[in-house]
């Protein structure tokens, strides 16, 4: 008798492991256009997604102890992916996703402490993030991505495409950019590099930005902040006109412009660089200035 208690006891023991090791991992694979939207939603933990040739979309997830579970709704043209936590609270146990999807989806990432890697995928991403950092590559396809306190890493490869990046208090580094950008942080540190680019609007309220770019024929450049310093470098066919001003800040160029003044309202620098097809204006209000030509 008693050695049949003893095992009962350890068949309940291999039941209940068994239910926990089923519970925290979910997998599984649906339809998907080939063009398709594949929304995203995860509160806690981390959201992977990479590209791939397939016309279904993939799911494959660690879940913590205070997940309820993983919904998926598939229909034509649309692939929903959503961590649902015990009574819809916001609290609960981390998830991490792994999902993989066609190359040319419409990729939609909601996340509130998770971080998102996203790689692969050609076409438009809208991506939210409250304090989970944000990586992904971009190809040609328009980019959202607004973030509060998590930095931002996005890569590009020289295509055009309108480009939407804010952050609150995270930094954001954009390398190979093209096309059109606007870009804004309140305390976070902008670094960007861009191939090929027609307007730019950038600024910040205390965070420093760093410019390294290559301006298409008439482009616009626009940056401000109020405490931060401005570095651009910049070279353009057709050469820009450029107005550069702050308020108590520090000027400085690399070709000793010959237009620079002194007033009661602060400092202003002017000229042109080339024909001066382009237009360039850096103003700041405390933060120091530095205009060059990109090597």
């Amino acid at each position: 008798m008693r050695n049949y208690v003893k095992f009962s006891a350890a068949a309940l023991a291999l039941a209940a492991a068994t239910l926990s090791y089923a519970d925290t991992n979910f997998e599984k694979a649906v339809p998907a256009d080939e063009r398709g939207v594949v929304e995203i939603s995860n509160t806690s933990g981390a959201v992977d997604v990479s590209g791939w040739d397939r016309h279904e979309v993939a799911i494959k997830a660690e879940l913590g102890s205070g997940v309820d579970h993983v919904e998926v709704t598939s229909e034509p043209g649309r692939t929903l992916i959503k961590v649902v936590l015990p009574g819809h609270s916001w609290h609960g146990g981390d998830a991490q996703l792994h999902v993989r999807v066609p190359k040319d989806s419409e990729l939609r990432v909601s996340t509130v402490s998770a971080d998102a890697n996203i790689a692969g995928v050609n076409g438009v991403q809208r991506i939210n993030a409250v304090s989970g950092d944000v990586t992904t590559e971009i190809a040609g396809a328009n980019l959202e991505l607004k973030t509060v306190s998590g930095d931002v890493k996005v890569k590009g490869h020289g295509q055009p495409a309108q480009l939407r990046v804010t952050s609150v208090s995270g930094d954001v580094h954009l390398e190979h950019g093209a096309g059109d950008l606007e870009t804004s942080s309140v305390s976070g540190t902008l670094v960007i590099s861009l191939d090929s680019a027609r307007s730019v609007q950038a600024r910040t309220t205390s965070g420093d930005m760093h410019f390294d770019a290559r301006l298409a024929k008439g482009a616009s450049f626009e940056a401000t902040t109020v405490s931060g310093d401005l570095n651009v470098r910049a070279s353009a066919d057709g050469g820009y006109a450029y107005e550069v001003s702050t308020f108590s800040g520090d000027i400085s160029d690399c070709f000793d412009s010959a237009h620079s003044q002194k007033g009661i309202t602060g400092r202003s620098l002017s000229g042109a660089r080339g024909d001066g097809a382009g237009h360039m204006r850096l103003k700041t209000m405390s933060g120091d200035v530095q205009l060059c030509d990109r090597t």
